[in-house]
């Protein structure tokens, strides 16, 4: 079973964490809670890069995303150590990119917008997703179908089942994968990021934004509230331990040999807040936390023909919103 198809009642009474130990070769920690996955992110000595030496999950781990995923410019960026100043000035440097840019300007919002409505059937639109989220990176980036397939078979690496990724490896599939992926992206590893790992989950949330925009009362429902039914956020989040880390909500200490998860989709279902899904508030937010917010509330608007004036305006009227949302809360 991958994390993915782990049922939201499935050990979690209270939504306390859950740990799966099998002696000294397994020990695994499952986090759900919002405030308890703030905790430890922050934790110095939790750390995304994982020790293969640590366990033989660790190593099983290292291998998919260190290995199979890794590029010419070497590991994707959210895969990267916290420590690491080339990645934080490079976030940093995305943060303020993305700042000011709101929506999903000219053709890309209205064909999003139009699938939303129902107005047109697209064969997949992921390649809409997948070349809007290249432009954000590459203004000349141009998806196909065979692009976008790749940029799926990268998004699902993590969590594939073994016989899958073993054979992927043998016939090449995931060799001609990485390569045409990093061809688009001039070798770009945020823009590889984005149009593969990126790009589906935001794919997955426009298919369920279709489905709402065809029921009747969710059509009145505010943009901030249809998506906390339809973002589709990321199932897992993983860290390891630098030396043994002690939580007040943890019964005993978290060793090195230790794998945490962050079940972010579990998190975000459960507290209803968009920036738990992107990490918002912490070191390892995802750079277009504002960004792809903001493109997926304005091809909602665009679904049902309202205009968006003033985007400024609006994302700080939504700002607001999420900070009064969580204050009370």
């Amino acid at each position: 079973m991958s994390l993915d198809q782990i049922p939201t009642s499935f050990g979690f009474r209270a939504n306390k964490p859950l740990r799966l130990r099998l002696g000294p070769w397994v020990d695994v920690v499952l986090i759900s809670d919002a405030e308890q996955i703030q905790w430890l992110n922050e934790h110095p000595d939790l750390e995304r890069k994982l020790d293969p030496s640590a366990s033989v999950v660790h190593r099983i781990v290292s291998r998919r995303l260190y290995g199979d995923l890794g590029f010419e410019g070497g590991a994707l960026p959210v895969f990267r150590s916290r420590s690491e100043e080339q990645r934080a000035a490079q976030q940093k440097a995305f943060d303020k990119r993305f700042e000011d840019l709101r929506g999903a300007p000219g053709e890309a919002r209205d064909a999003i917008g139009a699938f939303i409505a129902g107005e047109k059937s697209f064969d997949e639109i992921g390649v809409q997703v997948q070349e809007w989220a290249g432009r954000l990176f590459k203004p000349h980036y141009k998806s196909t179908r065979e692009l976008f397939e790749a940029g799926r078979l990268l998004a699902g690496w993590p969590s594939a089942m073994p016989w899958k990724t073993i054979a992927d490896r043998a016939n090449g599939k995931l060799a001609r994968a990485k390569e045409a992926i990093a061809a688009a992206s001039d070798n770009d590893l945020h823009a590889i990021h984005a149009t593969s790992i990126g790009m589906e989950r935001v794919a997955r949330t426009v298919r369920n934004l279709r489905k709402a925009a065809q029921v009747s009362s969710k059509q009145a429902l505010s943009p901030d509230d249809i998506l906390r039914e339809c973002l589709v956020a990321p199932p897992a989040v993983l860290r390891g331990c630098k030396r043994e880390v002690s939580a007040p909500f943890l019964d005993r200490p978290l060793g090195t040999q230790t794998l945490v998860v962050f079940l972010v989709a579990r998190a975000f279902a459960l507290s209803g807040d968009l920036d738990v899904a992107f990490l918002a508030d912490g070191w390892s937010r995802c750079p277009a936390h504002r960004v792809v917010p903001e493109m997926l509330r304005s091809v909602w608007h665009a679904a049902h023909h309202d205009e968006l004036n003033d985007k400024p305006l609006l994302s700080t009227i939504n700002d607001w919103s999420r900070r009064w949302q969580r204050a009370v809360s």
